[in-house]
């Protein structure tokens, strides 16, 4: 509600009559500018233009707007009600556009007044004269009467007919209206935060939104989550789809540390000091404690986030311990490790470990000594007598041969004859693998003769041992032990397992077994005559420089399609192919990150103002001999003979092929493509249409305004191409065999016929175009989506890129 300039007058409507008064204008008893009953002396109510609206705010009383009890001060607009005191005030435009203020009284009634009895239409109130209206008599049984207005000028107005019309036109023109509106299917994450958008019309359903066609900003919240804008085009007649994911607020971590000041790391960053309070993003995180002197304490912790406290309580260990040390021989001094001598008796803060100690005197034998320091503990040494005999210590084991430690250092194996420097406390620890180890302290004073006698006892740890052939002879560290499968009690520490069978190779494996830990070994013999050391193929196998390879085992199937398929091509003829050949192919398409650290300077480009350049999209505009050079390059990463050689100016497969990085060839493409699961699939999906949603980056109805055609009903969220393996994995684990880009392949192009029998094809020898295999995100017909689906190519293009294969062996 606005009034500009020299308008800033507001029109007051009262049982007695309307009035024009200058903003701003009080309300209330006596003494405002208004009267209304029923108010109590010194609560009045202020209306004023601010920034040209109005306002109104309360002074001693509470602010009664429509019906609610809102802040002290807000704007207001036509149609508002404010109850104050026994009265109604009612702001309204009026036919000339102005604003007016209506004050109803309401005491002694039940009900609201009718409307001013002096003009029967609003013209007739823009023109009334006082001087002829009559007037209205206010009083009691005790008050002396004033004129009121004759009960025929009470009459209430009525409603012209002109103004039904107007309220008709305007429902058929909101009803129009809100036909327009659009359903928009949304996706949120969490399920339970709130979306809201701009524009009059936005109403939130369950999983869908109400809205007006054109660009809308949404503004998605939740408690603990940081709020998310974001802008999407509204179509009509479009299926409108978008997924909504926030993100959690960080989490404290309340750390306790008892006192100990430290520096705080999380996964290797440095992020504040300790004990107090740290923020950290939800989720998995390594969080060190470093302080001085104490050893570092590792926590792995799980942040909930949403702004959630939680008490993580950490123990420093000290990493040092303190020496003290006296010597009855006068002016003797002390010297650590070969450092500044001290005079004794001294106490000493050292590192925790092995010290070494030399006590010296004018006139006397050296002492020389090592001793264990013990962290967050204090070692006592001596009164030392320099030139006292030294202590013998005499240490047997069972079983012997164990390995003795005096004092933190390594003397020899039991059974042993050692010398100890007098006026010291020396800790022998006796130990063999396998076995508890044994501890005692001695006091070596001048002259005794010490004897340690430790009997070790065994750790036993299970080893289950189980494989194909199941019966195979079971030999431990060089003893047979009947066979498997079996399950063996061995000494903790390392052994060797040996199982033979006739006619196989024998199975060899060392395992190293844990204390109180329960092992298991399963073997797989192969039979005689493979290379030594030959290992079945690994199921998934990663180069150094980066992609990784999915084992296929091979087969036989009809590649190419049947005549009456649905969407099939001249040069798809079905022909019976098996591979005899186990190969591994890329478990995802190159992605343009690996393919720059062979060619640093490539660029897939641009399309339509959208990159298809990121490093986790796959790589496109190469040439096949580019998919071919990188492939030896990648080859020679991994220390592999590379699979092409330079023949007449042309790349060809080395013969008899090897086991070096190559292009798949159109076989191992359409075989790894369809038969996972055992049976040929005419989609990525199955057999039968529709698309289900999300199985693919093809051309959806996202991409209509840089593709054409495209699918309609189909939405991924990608209007070009998407980052590698972001859709949902074939039967085989490989991911985008259809869309994203389409692939190279090894064969040279030719057109397939019906009925021809063959094994591990590679294409014809030689040829202008190879052959490209599989649906990109440009693909929208039901031809292109079939895994049978096959073109030829000679240029590169951004739709186009390739993934590597090779043999297994």
């Amino acid at each position: 509600m606005t009034e500009r300039g020299a308008d800033a007058r507001l029109r007051v409507r009262e049982p007695v009559g309307v009035r024009e008064l200058d903003l701003p204008i009080s309300i209330g008893a006596r003494g405002a500018q208004v009267l209304v009953p029923g108010v109590e002396h010194g609560a009045t109510l202020s209306v004023a233009l601010r920034e040209g609206e109005l306002h109104v705010k309360a002074d001693g009383v509470a602010l009664n707007l429509n019906g609610q009890t809102v802040a002290a001060e807000q704007a207001l607009r036509s149609g508002d009600v404010l109850r104050f005191g026994d009265a109604h005030l009612i702001l309204q435009r009026i036919a000339d556009g102005r604003t007016e203020l209506e004050v109803r009284h309401l005491a002694g009634n039940h009900t609201p007044p009718p409307l001013s009895p002096f003009a029967s239409t609003e013209t007739d109130l823009d023109n009334e004269d006082a001087s002829v209206r009559p007037e209205l008599v206010v009083g009691g049984p005790n008050k002396p009467a004033t004129t009121a207005s004759p009960p025929a000028a009470r009459a209430t107005r009525r409603v012209p007919a002109g103004w039904w019309v107007a309220v008709a036109l305007l429902l058929a023109l909101l009803l129009t209206w809100l036909a327009q509106l659009q359903t928009v299917v949304v996706v949120l994450s969490p399920a339970d935060a709130r979306v809201r958008a701009d524009g009059l019309i936005s109403w939130q359903s369950a999983g869908s939104l109400l809205l007006m066609p054109g660009e809308r900003q949404l503004r998605v919240t939740r408690p603990g989550y940081r709020t998310l804008r974001r802008t999407i085009s509204v179509k009509a007649g479009a299926p409108n789809n978008v997924q909504l994911v926030l993100q959690k607020l960080p989490g404290v971590l309340d750390v306790d540390t008892g006192a100990v000041a430290a520096t705080a790391l999380l996964d290797g960053a440095e992020i504040g000091r300790v004990p107090g309070a740290l923020q950290v993003a939800a989720g998995a995180h390594t969080l060190l404690l470093r302080a001085e002197r104490h050893l570092d304490a590792v926590l792995q912790v799980e942040v909930a986030g949403m702004a959630q406290h939680q008490a993580i309580k950490a123990r420093l260990e000290p990493s040092w311990g303190r020496l003290t040390l006296a010597s009855d021989t006068p002016a003797a001094r002390l010297s650590v490790n070969d450092g500044e001598a001290l005079t004794l008796p001294a106490a000493v803060d050292l590192p925790a470990g092995v010290q070494r100690l030399k006590v010296s005197a004018p006139g006397s034998r050296d002492w020389l000594s090592s001793v264990l320091i013990k962290p967050g503990a204090t070692t006592a040494v001596g009164p030392i007598v320099l030139g006292a005999p030294d202590a013998q210590l005499s240490v047997r084991s069972q079983p012997v041969g164990a390995a003795v430690i005096v004092g933190g250092v390594w003397r020899g194996r039991a059974p042993l004859q050692l010398a100890l420097p007098p006026g010291a406390h020396y800790e022998v620890l006796v130990s063999q693998p396998g076995y508890v180890s044994f501890t005692r302290v001695v006091e070596a004073t001048a002259g005794a003769k010490l004897a340690v006698d430790a009997r070790l006892a065994p750790i036993l740890v299970g080893l289950s041992i189980s494989g194909e052939p199941a019966d195979g002879e079971l030999w431990i560290d060089g003893v047979a032990r009947g066979r498997a499968p079996a399950t063996q009690q061995l000494l903790a520490g390392a052994h060797r397992v040996e199982v033979r069978h006739a006619g196989m190779q024998a199975w060899i494996s060392s395992i190293d077994l844990a204390p109180g830990v329960a092992r298991t070994l399963e073997y797989r013999l192969v039979p005689e005559g493979r290379p030594a050391g030959w290992t079945p193929p690994a199921s998934t196998i990663t180069s150094k420089a980066g992609p990784a390879l999915k084992l296929i085992s091979g087969g036989s199937f009809l590649l190419g399609s049947a005549r009456r398929e649905q969407g099939r091509r001249p040069n798809e003829g079905q022909l019976r192919v098996t591979l005899s050949r186990p190969f591994y192919i890329g478990l995802r398409e190159v992605t343009n990150a690996e393919f720059r650290r062979f060619r640093a300077d490539h660029v897939s480009g641009v399309v339509d103002q959208r990159s298809v350049d990121l490093d986790n999209q796959p790589v496109s505009n190469v040439t096949w001999e580019q998919a071919v050079e990188y492939c030896n390059w990648l080859s020679a990463q991994d220390g592999l003979v590379s699979a092409y050689e330079s023949k007449d100016g042309s790349w060809v497969l080395r013969q008899p092929a090897n086991i070096g990085y190559r292009l798949p060839t159109e076989a191992e493409w359409e075989f790894a493509a369809r038969m996972g699961g055992g049976r040929a699939r005419r989609f990525e999906w199955g057999d039968e249409l529709p698309i289900p949603p999300g199985v693919a980056n093809i051309a959806g109805a996202e991409a209509a305004k840089m593709i054409d055609p495209v699918l309609p009903a189909y939405r991924d969220e990608y209007v070009g191409v998407a980052p590698v393996g972001h859709f949902p994995p074939n039967a085989f684990g490989l991911f985008d065999m259809t869309g994203n880009v389409s692939e190279w392949t090894h064969d040279v192009y030719t057109s397939f016929l019906d009925g021809a029998t063959v094994t591990d094809p590679l294409g014809p020898p030689a040829g202008a175009r190879h052959t490209v295999r599989g649906a990109s995100w440009r693909s929208a017909t039901i031809s292109e989506l079939r895994l049978a689906w096959r073109e030829g190519g000679s240029e590169p293009t951004q739709d186009l890129g390739f993934r590597v294969a090779r043999y297994a062996e």
